[in-house]
């Protein structure tokens, strides 16, 4: 975890304030750092949802280098002239160019220079899938677009942190790194999910050749890196917003999950009125949002 007393040039970088107590790691960091510059709360949401996809960690990672060996960097993965101008930036203030208060400084410099027209298009919506979108197409501008997994982040960081005053859940929100070999639940997950989005794929808790093949093929459908393991970007692009009445593998997915939490379910893939009562019961024991509605902080906290 992220920690403000601790992090070496952050507090000059950022000029923040004291923060509370919940203010614990990089997510945090950026969320009152762009709140404290006007952004709305469905703004900052999709920006952060964006450096979640592009770092490839929740929380954000200033210090990613793009996989493969690209030239990306950073929360935003800057490369060409915006990694140099990044790179130049950084030895002016005589920081590292992985330090998050530089980048985050870096991200409002080019917001208020060179990408004004960018920072126009996100000031112009107001729903935190609309500003992941703004984020990706004006900002960001990258190759793979991987929208549904920027709308998914985005989604994650306002259920944690929006309303205004109120903190984000003290349960734990991220998703479990999965990798070939593994087993257990959370694979047992992965694979209802996977089925759901039209893989053909055997429900038996390990992660072997198929689950490989079957995630590899979704990361190249979705636009993401091909690595074959589901990390945070593949975690947020493959779950589905599930509610009363929906029905297939990723009910499945969710009822395995409730289950294996406590709750009397039956896996029957049919989102009625049992699985809707285990799922507020869930959110209400967890201090989530109370809806009903299985999103991106609900599956978060359920799977591990």
């Amino acid at each position: 975890m992220f920690s403000l007393a601790a992090a070496v040039g952050v507090g000059g970088a950022l000029g923040l304030a004291i923060t509370p107590s919940w203010a614990a790691n990089n997510n945090e960091t950026a969320w009152n750092f762009f709140r404290g510059k006007g952004l709305s709360e469905a703004q900052t949401a999709g920006l952060i949802g964006n450096f979640i996809v592009e770092s490839g960690a929740d929380p954000i990672n200033p210090a990613a280098k793009q996989f493969g060996g690209g030239p990306g960097r950073g929360i935003a993965q800057w490369e060409g002239s915006r990694r140099t101008a990044l790179e130049s930036y950084a030895a002016s203030r005589g920081l590292a160019w992985s330090n998050l208060g530089l980048q985050l400084d870096f991200v409002w410099r080019e917001f208020t220079t060179t990408e004004k027209g960018a920072l126009a298009q996100l000031k112009a919506t107001s729903t935190p899938s609309a500003a992941a979108v703004a984020v990706r197409k004006y900002y960001e501008r990258p190759s793979a677009h991987a929208d549904q997994a920027r709308i998914n982040a985005a989604n994650l960081i306002y259920s944690r942190y929006g309303d205004g005053t109120t903190p984000p859940p003290t349960t734990e929100t991220g998703f479990p790194l999965l990798k070939s070999g593994a087993k257990g639940a959370a694979v047992t997950t992965l694979q209802y999910l996977l089925r759901g989005r039209g893989h053909s794929l055997a429900i038996d808790g390990s992660f072997g050749p198929a689950t490989l093949g079957a995630v590899k093929a979704f990361q190249k459908a979705a636009g993401l890196v091909v690595d074959g393991v589901a990390g945070p970007r593949t975690w947020v692009a493959v779950i589905v917003l599930l509610k009363n009445g929906a029905k297939g593998d990723a009910v499945r997915a969710l009822q395995t999950e409730l289950k294996a939490s406590g709750h009397s379910l039956a896996i029957d893939a049919s989102f009625g009125p049992a699985t809707l009562a285990a799922v507020k019961a869930y959110q209400k024991a967890n201090k989530l949002v109370v809806d009903g509605v299985a999103g991106p902080a609900t599956w978060g906290s359920l799977v591990d």
